[in-house]
């Protein structure tokens, strides 16, 4: 399932791996270098060279403030299993600056991407707290 902004090129992507397709696309803007919203349903197709996949109208906005800062971070088994078992009440991890525990765990380099990206999820939470 292809899901994202609208005019990234979901449906441009779509028409190369099934020619037969033929979603409708739109061009990209030359000043801003970005698409518009042009798909408005989602369809299902058969991948030729095996598999499905699901072209699905662009997302407009997208946003986590509806998520509770404490419930964040249980999305992520593993890495809430972590926090558990180290992080002190009331941990926003933050940082380990902040004694979130989590720099512990994550020894491998994969571990080290997730919890940054997961670090920049919480940021911009913590950001539409802040307005």
């Amino acid at each position: 399932m292809l899901v994202g902004y609208s005019g990234v090129g979901k449906s441009t992507l779509v028409n190369a791996l099934v020619p037969t397709a033929m979603r409708a696309t739109g061009v990209v803007n030359d000043v801003t270098g970005r698409g518009r919203h042009t798909s408005s349903s989602a369809i299902m197709y058969e991948v030729p060279s095996g598999g499905l996949i699901i072209d699905t109208p662009g997302i407009r906005s997208f946003g986590l403030a509806h998520i509770l800062i404490e419930h964040f971070i249980n999305a992520f088994p593993d890495v809430a299993q972590a926090a558990a078992s180290g992080c002190p009440r009331g941990c926003t991890h933050e940082s380990a600056d902040a004694g979130c525990a989590l720099d512990a765990w994550a020894t491998t380099p994969d571990e080290r991407t997730r919890l940054t990206s997961i670090r920049r999820l919480i940021a911009a939470r913590l950001a539409t707290d802040a307005r």
